[in-house]
């Protein structure tokens, strides 16, 4: 029998050499393309204005990265923004004169964590924004993702979202309101409140929350905002940009991951379901890629069950969040002591198993 190091290694080789293997990922809501990349203004191409670029640029990707608006010009960023170009990986001026620029994304999550900042990564939860809009004089509708005949004022609300959706790091679809989203909803329903046909339509696009908005023009553009997320229902009012920011600071309270509330010591993690090479690469694979995980290993294989012992950067409700999130793994029960472990006891024990 191998031990357990020796087969670890083993693993580790063959899963290197399976063709195809290499690019497993987990089925996770959203791995955020392009966290740590941002293209800014580079009015023009000097030593000094170039600098200021990647300063600027630090900041859009702060506030994607700390889940925090004010990440951008907050005194606790300040070094970093002034150094923002020692965690330059890449960077390039665009056909447009732009400058883009992508950031060391560990480096800058190593910097971050001596800050004790919030850092969210790439597990970010997709959104299904349904925006019911009465423009008044009748003309009253659902804004969808596209439209057949472009019109100025939806053409607006859209981008304004996009941009929004690309500030934050949070994935906003919205409904393409064809005949099938149509046989569920209306503007009626979405206005008058009936949200449970909402949260169906949720299922179909395969978001994880909902995001209803009604919105009055002329009514100094305040929206009636409802999320529901986790099955619950949280609501306020603003306009189109303070009712995105408020969900996106929602998202960045739930999964960011505390630096300073880490575990200490290694805890175990038993993942049933686990029968073949290739699951045991995806599920290794997934783990190592949350953001709240340092460092992974194997403890014991079985014959459909792998364990697992994790050291942290974050607590256990930020790994566990990100695991249900990412919808490859299922909670099988609350947190156990494992007595039996050899060498003494280990304080913690997770246990999931793999549905996909």
């Amino acid at each position: 029998m191998l031990n357990t190091q020796l087969r670890q290694h083993f693993l580790a080789m063959l899963v290197a050499s399976l063709p195809g293997l290499s690019a497993v990922t987990a089925n996770a809501a959203v791995s955020y393309p392009g966290l740590y990349e941002a293209e800014v203004v580079l009015e023009q191409d000097t030593q000094a204005r170039r600098a200021a670029a990647f300063s600027e640029a630090m900041g859009v990707v702060l506030v994607r990265l700390t889940g925090r608006l004010d990440a951008a010009g907050s005194a606790e960023t300040r070094d970093l923004r002034r150094s923002a170009e020692r965690y330059v990986q890449q960077f390039r001026t665009t056909r447009e004169g732009n400058l883009w620029v992508a950031f060391d994304g560990d480096t800058l999550g190593d910097a971050l964590a001596e800050l004790d900042m919030p850092i969210w990564g790439a597990e970010r939860p997709t959104v299904l924004l349904v925006l019911a809009v009465d423009q008044g004089g009748g003309k009253r509708f659902v804004l969808t993702a596209e439209d057949e005949v472009p019109d100025p004022e939806t053409v607006a609300l859209r981008e304004r979202i996009e941009e929004l959706s690309d500030l934050r790091g949070v994935p906003i679809v919205m409904p393409l309101m064809d005949a099938q989203d149509r046989s569920v909803i209306s503007f009626t329903e979405v206005w008058g409140g009936f949200d449970q046909a909402l949260l169906d339509v949720g299922d179909r696009y395969g978001t994880d929350s909902v995001l209803l908005g009604r919105l009055q023009t002329g009514a100094a553009d305040r929206i009636r905002w409802t999320l529901y997320d986790q099955d619950q229902s949280y609501r306020w009012g603003g306009t189109l940009d303070a009712g995105i920011h408020q969900a996106s600071d929602h998202f960045a309270q739930r999964y960011a991951v505390t630096t300073g509330a880490a575990v200490q010591g290694e805890i175990g993690l038993r993942v049933n379901g686990v029968d073949s090479l290739e699951a045991y690469a995806r599920v290794l694979r997934y783990l190592e890629g949350l953001t709240a995980v340092r460092s992974v290993s194997l403890r014991q294989l079985g014959d459909e069950s792998a364990e697992f012992g994790m050291s942290l950067i974050g607590s256990l409700e930020n790994v566990d969040r990100a695991i249900r999130l990412g919808g490859l793994l299922q909670s099988e029960g609350p947190v156990m002591l494992d007595p039996d472990a050899a060498g003494g006891e280990r304080p913690v024990m997770l246990s999931y198993r793999l549905i996909h």
